[in-house]
């Protein structure tokens, strides 16, 4: 996929998520939103993807740990997503102070454990966005 287009996307659902989000805490309450969301999230993996569901029962060993890792870290993600959605706090600061740390740990964790290539041009540019990013608290 174009880089273009996935950051594109990546960003509208960033922002959709959270104009969502605010609205969502008018009517509901965080579990119920959690709930909510992944079940009707199920629902449609269930009707659009039965059938890689299927074929990936089969492939059920100890590595399955690692779907359960990561359905953890989503509920978690939303719910902290959510509280800090409700905070008082502006959003753009609390995102952007997170950003300036996971930037670079991800970066620096591609390099290391998954050999993925990253100039030194590239992580200047990683630093710079965190500390930029970093600073918007200010």
């Amino acid at each position: 996929m174009n880089l273009n287009l996935l950051v594109s996307i990546l960003s509208a659902t960033y922002v959709g998520y959270y104009i969502v989000v605010k609205l969502l805490l008018k009517y509901f309450t965080l579990k119920e939103i959690i709930v909510h969301a992944y079940l009707i999230s199920a629902i449609i993996v269930l009707i659009f993807f039965k059938n890689d569901l299927l074929t990936s029962i089969k492939k059920i060993n100890i590595n399955y740990f690692y779907l359960i890792l990561l359905a953890i870290i989503m509920v978690l993600s939303n719910a902290y997503g959510i509280i800090g959605c409700d905070s008082n706090i502006n959003f753009g600061v609390i995102d952007s102070l997170s950003n300036s740390i996971y930037l670079p740990l991800v970066a620096l964790i591609s390099f290391y454990f998954f050999n993925a290539k990253i100039s030194y041009i590239n992580f200047t540019g990683i630093v710079i966005v965190a500390i930029g990013a970093y600073l918007v608290n200010y």
